[in-house]
C-alpha cells in the first residue's frame, strides 16, 4: 500500500498544486486580486449544487440509456454552469471587464472540483502510508492511471477560464447570444466526455486536452469589443 500512498499522494499534490500556480500566475502577471477566485469559488460551487438537485429530479432509470445520460449530463454542465456564471457578473463582479479578470473568475469557477478531488487524494494517500508496503502488481499501470486521473480532474479548468470569457461577452457587447454559445460549447464537452465514460483514461484525458487546446484558441483569438 506504501507505493498506492506514494502515488495518491503526488495525485493530490499535482491538482492543488496546479491550480494555485495558476492563480499565482494570474495574480503576478496581471495584478490581479485572489477576490476575483471567490467570485469563481461562489458561482462553482452553486452550480455544482444545482446540478446534482436537477439530476436526482430526473428518473434515473432513464440515465441506464448512455444517449440520454450523456444528453441530461451535457446539458445540464452546460445550462447550470454558463447562466451560474452570468449571475455571478451581475451580482458579485460588476467591475469585472478584461479578459485577465474573466480568467481569474473562470479560474475560481473550476478549481472547485480538482481542488476537492485533491484533498481527498492527500487524505487517502497519507492513509495508505500506515498501511503496510505491499507491491502492486504493476506500478507502471498504476502511475498511469493515476496520470490520466490528474489531468482529467484539471484540464477541464481551461474550458471554465475561456467560458468565462466567452459569457463576460454578453455584457461588453449586450448580446445574449453568447450565453448560448458559452451553453452549446460547454454541453457539447461535457456530452463527449460522458460518451468516452470515466473509466477511460487516457482517452478521456486526450478529449479534456483538446478542449483545453481549444479553449486556450478562444482565450487568445476572442478579442474585446472595440471601444
Amino acid at each position: 500500500m506504501l507505493v498506492y500512498g506514494i502515488i495518491t499522494l503526488l495525485v493530490g499534490a499535482a491538482l492543488i498544486g496546479g491550480v494555485t500556480a495558476l492563480s499565482v500566475r494570474l495574480h503576478r502577471r496581471y495584478g490581479l486580486p485572489y477576490a476575483l477566485l471567490t467570485v469563481g469559488i461562489i458561482t462553482g460551487i452553486g452550480a455544482l449544487i444545482v446540478q446534482s438537485i436537477l439530476i436526482r429530479s430526473l428518473d434515473q432509470g432513464l440515465f441506464s440509456v448512455l444517449a440520454i445520460n450523456a444528453l441530461a449530463l451535457g446539458l445540464s454542465a452546460g445550462i447550470v454552469h454558463e447562466v451560474a456564471r452570468l449571475l455571478g457578473y451581475q451580482y458579485l463582479a460588476r467591475g469585472a471587464v478584461t479578459r485577465p479578470q474573466a480568467m481569474m473568475i473562470g479560474l475560481g469557477h473550476g478549481l472547485v472540483q480538482p481542488v476537492y478531488t485533491g484533498m481527498l487524494a492527500l487524505g487517502l494517500g497519507l492513509s495508505m502510508l500506515g498501511a503496510g508496503s505491499s507491491r502492486p502488481d504493476d506500478p507502471a499501470a498504476l502511475l498511469s492511471g493515476a496520470g490520466a486521473d490528474a489531468l482529467n480532474s484539471f484540464l477541464p479548468v481551461f474550458l471554465h477560464m475561456a467560458m468565462s470569457w466567452v459569457v463576460l461577452q454578453v455584457f461588453l457587447r449586450g448580446e445574449i447570444g453568447w450565453l448560448f454559445a458559452a451553453v452549446f460549447l460547454h454541453s457539447v464537452t461535457a456530452m463527449m466526455a460522458t460518451l468516452i465514460g470515466p473509466d477511460a483514461g487516457w482517452a478521456l484525458a486526450a478529449w479534456w486536452a483538446l478542449a483545453a487546446l481549444t479553449s486556450t484558441i478562444i482565450l487568445a483569438r476572442l478579442h474585446p469589443p472595440a471601444s
